[in-house]
C-alpha cells in the first residue's frame, strides 16, 4: 500500500518521498473511509511525523491534533494508540518551544 511504501521510504531516510506518498494515501483513505475513520488517523499520524522529520513541526502538530481527535473519539482517551499520538504531539510542541503544552501532553500519555 502507499502507506507502507511511504513508511519504508521514511525508514530509509527519505522523508520527502514518505510525505508525498502519505499525502496520496491520505486522500484515498479519506475518500474510501471518510475523514473521521481510524485508518485516516493512522495515516495522519504517519504524515505528521514525516513533516516533523522534514523540520515542519507546525504541520506535524496540526496533523497529530487531527489524528488525536479521531483516535480519542474511536478508542477513548485511555487506549495505547492514543497515548502514542499524545507522545508524538508532545514532541512537536516541544520543538515549537511550547514546553508547558508538551509537558501536559506527555503526562497524559
Amino acid at each position: 500500500t502507499l502507506t507502507n511504501l511511504g513508511n519504508a521510504h521514511g525508514s530509509l531516510g527519505d522523508s520527502k518521498q514518505q510525505k508525498d506518498l502519505l499525502e496520496r494515501a491520505l486522500r484515498i483513505k479519506e475518500q474510501h473511509y471518510g475523514k473521521e475513520h481510524p485508518e485516516v488517523a493512522k495515516t495522519l499520524t504517519n504524515l505528521g511525523n514525516a513533516h516533523g522529520s522534514l523540520g515542519d513541526s507546525k504541520q506535524q502538530k496540526d496533523l497529530l491534533e487531527r489524528a488525536l481527535r479521531i483516535l480519542e473519539q474511536h478508542y477513548g482517551k485511555d487506549h495505547p494508540v492514543v497515548a502514542m499520538t499524545l507522545a508524538n504531539l508532545g514532541g512537536a510542541h516541544e520543538r515549537l518551544g511550547d514546553y508547558s503544552q508538551s509537558k501536559d501532553l506527555l503526562e497524559r500519555a
